[in-house]
């Protein structure tokens, strides 16, 4: 279809990506512990699915998502 891109030439590596990719290839042999690491690991394992489990439990039935006009509340 496109034709006329025979050959090694047609792909230019770029040292940058290559380097991407050896780094993720490759983390875990680098990776540490740290503070900022437990932070983020716990913000995203439990703070943020707890925040969406209190919302979920806190406006359970009181939005209502079905048939609204523009103007009218989405709470009953």
């Amino acid at each position: 279809m496109a034709g006329g891109h025979h050959g090694p030439t047609t792909l230019i590596r770029d040292p940058a990506i290559d380097r991407h990719f050896t780094m993720r290839e490759s983390y875990e042999k680098f990776f540490r512990w740290t503070p900022k690491t437990i932070r983020h690991a716990v913000g995203l394992l439990i703070i943020v699915p707890g925040a969406l489990t209190w919302a979920a439990y806190r406006f359970e039935g009181k939005i209502n998502f079905e048939g609204k006009k523009r103007g009218d509340s989405i709470f009953e």
